[in-house]
């Protein structure tokens, strides 16, 4: 059987409906302006799918990592071998005891199904499907259903934009209010459809416990669940709604800095820029702190007025914005949406009163605009 065409004429989900109902074995190629994925089935099932232009956390190895399953140091020797013996990397992991097959074939089986799911978003494109014979035998996990894949992805299509409005922000931390309930309902893994009819389930509890850790993001807490980012997220959402788990918005300006300088001090510290880093922060803060106390005491009025079309203003006005924009994150986490004005960033007790002016005498101008806001400084 040779099939070939557009996407726009023939979609994603009626190529894989075809194959899977006549149980075909073969390759299919498909191809967009930036990417080729080749997916091969036996007997109208998925038993590898490979994008030409992978990103590099998209890679098993990285995934690997991610998961905390093998370590990035066991991970560079495996690469090192593999240049030389041209094995593959997970049966040289195998081989050094970084990782058992259970593992190994769990996270190969992600890999590929989230390649064919994220091909649900592909709009526009071509196809190219050729029989052949297929040798299932090499495979590390079992054959992925085509019709699994279909229900799959048409759930995900229809649920992936919720998710995202409910998760600005995969750098956001969450902080645990109560216990997950105990599940009555029965929560098979192996069976994604399954999990629509339990809620809460044992997934709910996997993500729960990853979060004791109150550091970790969102992105990482899916990484360690190994359940792959929609169904991660997913839980995540539905434990936000059910009062389990309260979004934290991550750190910004000067907090964030100082964070990243902490997790990278020790780096930092072997070449000596630590100290150097370290002081410059303190040195800008000072001068930061120095400039508030004379623009904002009484008798700082003539040099406030003399500075303000200054270098020091300015400085001063976009330490505000920061610390502004991060409050409009934090209240648009908290209440759903932006504010429709700054003054109920005050009422929420994220910022003074007085951070709403530059600097200090004159408001910021600022609209809400759908899901967005305009926020400017005042023209001088």
């Amino acid at each position: 059987m040779a099939l070939s065409g557009t996407l726009k004429d023939f979609g994603i989900a009626d190529i894989f409906q075809l194959i899977g109902n006549q149980q075909k074995s073969g390759q299919l190629v498909l191809q967009n302006e930036t990417d080729r994925v080749d997916i091969i089935f036996f007997d109208g099932n998925v038993i590898a799918a490979s994008e030409k232009n992978r990103k590099t956390n998209r890679f098993l190895g990285a995934m690997l990592v991610r998961a905390d399953l093998v370590k990035a140091e066991k991970l560079e020797e495996a690469l090192v071998q593999q240049k030389r013996s041209l094995k593959r990397l997970g049966d040289i992991l195998i081989e050094m005891g970084a990782i058992s097959e259970g593992h190994l074939s769990e996270m190969a089986r992600l890999q590929t199904s989230e390649t064919v799911y994220r091909l649900f978003e592909w709009k526009s494109g071509t196809y190219e499907f050729t029989q052949r014979d297929v040798d299932p035998g090499n495979k590390s996990f079992d054959p992925i259903r085509a019709e699994t894949i279909l229900l799959e992805g048409f759930r995900r299509t229809d649920e992936w934009p919720s998710v995202q409005r409910a998760l600005p922000s995969l750098d956001a931390t969450v902080r645990r209010l109560k216990p997950v309930a105990p599940d009555s309902g029965h929560d098979d893994s192996s069976d994604p459809m399954a999990l629509v009819a339990s809620r809460p389930g044992a997934r709910h509890d996997t993500i729960y416990n990853l979060a004791a850790e109150p550091d970790r993001t969102l992105q990482k807490i899916a990484d360690l669940s190994r359940m792959g980012d929609f169904e991660a997220f997913k839980v995540i959402r539905d434990l936000v709604a059910n009062g389990n788990f309260a979004l934290v918005a991550p750190a910004r300006g000067g907090r964030a800095a100082m964070k990243e300088l902490a997790a990278g001090g020790r780096a930092f510290a072997r070449s000596g820029w630590l100290f150097r880093l370290v002081l410059g922060l303190a040195c800008f803060f000072g001068t930061m702190a120095g400039l508030r106390k004379l623009l904002t005491e009484p008798e700082g009025i003539v040099a406030r007025k003399a500075m303000r079309r200054s270098a020091g203003a300015h400085l001063i006005a976009r330490d505000q914005l920061l610390r502004l924009e991060s409050a409009l994150e934090v209240y648009r986490l908290e209440h759903g949406e932006y504010p429709a004005a700054l003054h109920a960033l005050v009422e929420a007790q994220l910022i003074g009163e007085r951070e709403l002016m530059y600097p200090y005498d004159r408001a910021y101008p600022y609209r809400r605009s759908g899901n967005g806001f305009v926020l400017l400084p005042p023209l001088d």
